[in-house]
């Protein structure tokens, strides 16, 4: 499973909704969780002005992560929602090992226009 960190901003609609009736949102979405097979890692709220909700989920794909996000944006809950894909330093060393291997076959713009 891939790891992602989720983040967002949540709405006027989500304030007024838990001031009327105080929840744990962490075990309201675990059944949407399970149903798109991911699983939790971490669930927070912060008080940063521009994300105040930050989750670290493991899912299959990119994909999977997409549809879940495009889920929760949709609720009305949160005025923006983003996901980006997160790696461990042993996974991000070999997306750098692949770089290295592949970096001769690149030919620069201004090498191809004979500037450099």
């Amino acid at each position: 499973m891939q790891t992602y960190i989720l983040m967002g901003k949540t709405s006027q609609s989500f304030a007024t909704a838990m001031l009327n009736k105080p929840q744990n949102r962490r075990e309201s979405v675990q059944p949407m969780l399970e149903a798109f097979g991911v699983e939790e890692v971490a669930f927070m709220f912060t008080n940063n002005p521009e994300y105040n909700f930050v989750a670290i989920m493991k899912a299959e794909s990119d994909e999977v992560c997409e549809a879940l996000v495009n889920v929760v944006y949709a609720t009305d809950n949160f005025t923006k929602f983003v996901w980006n894909r997160a790696f461990d330093a042993e996974n991000y060393q070999k997306v750098f090992e692949l770089g290295q291997q592949n970096m001769a076959s690149y030919v620069s713009s201004l090498k191809e226009a004979g500037l450099s």
